[in-house]
């Protein structure tokens, strides 16, 4: 009797985390991250930015690829691209 029980609360569990929705993109997050250390880029650049590398990571891009992305958008080096980089994959994603 308890394994079923117990069975049941496990396949309960299980659906209630298979149809849970994503964590959602948090946007202050994201550039209180950001925002204090690269102040040459506006909140809107960076978060533009940050949701197309949400965009190029959902269709197939790689973070190395999503970097230069981010240094040929906006001109970012590259410390400052894999940080945004990061940070969406982190926040906004």
């Amino acid at each position: 009797m308890w394994s079923i029980r117990l069975g049941a609360l496990a396949a309960g569990a299980a659906i209630s985390l298979a149809v849970a929705s994503p964590a959602a993109a948090d946007a202050g997050s994201f550039l209180k991250e950001v925002q204090p250390f690269y102040q040459n880029f506006s909140a809107e650049q960076l978060l533009s930015e940050g949701f197309r590398v949400c965009s190029a990571q959902d269709g197939g891009m790689n973070s190395p690829k999503a970097v230069q992305m981010v240094q040929d958008d906006i001109g970012a080096s590259v410390t400052a691209a894999g940080d945004i980089v990061a940070a969406a994959v982190v926040h906004l994603c």
